[in-house]
């Protein structure tokens, strides 16, 4: 079971293909090169796309090439949509605590207002876009965020995402929704090629969740207003707190630096201050609170807060929990 995953988006989460090639034969029409039809431009298309303009039109600057691209792409009245079974594929992976990333070589304005009006910009941990040549980049996107070879994948639907994982060492995964053929994506041999990810998420969950590694807080003291009745909030109470966390990466990347993990020191004093600082009706809101202050300001991927109250004389405790995702 995969800890990370890495995302192409043209192709592999949106469908922009009728976009890209109406903004690509514009391109071409500047140069005085036929249009493409959707098959030409399967056919032929490949990134990192200034090697293809470099064939297709050497006599070209990448600046105005860009420009030209970019103009007739915010020009165009054609939409983008969300691939069939892509929400609900990063939604199985929030639930599974695995971590999201995007690599793409889209213009990093036009990937912000794609991912805005689809709603899919929040499922993702950080966006890397923009990015001309995924094999020389990915290297550095796996150190800045801790990623490990072995617990991670890039899914994408061209050769040059399967040449990328490659690059990096970790396992390539094809998908063929988006610009490349079963023929032309086999050519780079990806270790695992699905017809999309509805079939990947099966796959994935068939085998084994492996637990993530996690930062336990246990029976953290509190103390609260909460009640109620406002007689009940008018003296504080004790309260204890089981806290677990899922760190913004695998204790096996951390590599002994404290600034990959979760002060949970700090942690703890927040959340006590957080417990203290305003009177709460419902020990359920509280406990919200407290979750979402895990994720929201210390980093964690997945916070899981289990909240007891001890104010019913024929119970121990009573007790509530619940969770947060990044």
């Amino acid at each position: 079971m995969f800890r990370n995953l890495i995302f192409d988006w043209s192709g592999t989460l949106c469908d922009d293909m009728a976009l890209t090639i109406e903004a690509t034969n514009y391109v071409l029409a500047q140069y005085g090169r036929a249009p493409l039809d959707r098959k030409a431009f399967r056919a032929e298309f490949q990134l990192p796309y200034p090697d293809y303009y470099a064939v297709k039109i050497p006599e070209a600057r990448l600046e105005d090439l860009e420009n030209y691209y970019r103009k007739a792409f915010d020009a165009s009245t054609l939409g983008v949509t969300i691939i069939p079974h892509a929400r609900e594929f990063v939604q199985f992976c929030r639930a599974r605590g695995i971590r999201c990333f995007i690599l793409t070589s889209m213009d990093p304005k036009a990937f912000e207002e794609q991912a805005h009006e689809l709603d899919m910009y929040h499922y993702f941990e950080h966006i890397h876009s923009g990015i001309h040549n995924k094999e020389h980049y990915i290297a550095t996107l796996m150190q800045q965020h801790g990623l490990v070879p072995a617990e991670t994948a890039f899914i994408g639907d061209m050769q040059h995402d399967i040449r990328a994982a490659h690059c990096a060492g970790i396992t390539g995964i094809g998908v063929l929704t988006g610009y490349n053929n079963p023929s032309q994506l086999a050519e780079a041999e990806p270790e695992l090629t699905v017809p999309n990810l509805s079939s990947l998420q099966e796959l994935l969950r068939k085998c084994p969740q492996s637990k993530a590694d996690a930062i336990c807080l246990n029976e953290l003291e509190l103390s609260c207003h909460i009640g109620v009745p406002e007689e009940e909030r008018a003296t504080p109470q004790r309260l204890t707190a089981n806290v677990t966390l899922v760190p913004p990466c695998s204790f096996a990347a951390m590599e002994e630096d404290i600034a990959r993990t979760i002060d949970y020191d700090a942690l703890s004093r927040r959340l006590a201050d957080l417990a203290a600082a305003e009177p709460t009706v419902l020990i359920e809101t509280l406990a919200q609170r407290l979750a979402a202050c895990c994720v929201q300001e210390f980093g964690a991927l997945r916070a899981e807060v289990e909240l007891h109250k001890y104010i019913l004389p024929q119970l121990k405790s009573t007790a509530v929990r619940t969770c947060c995702h990044l």
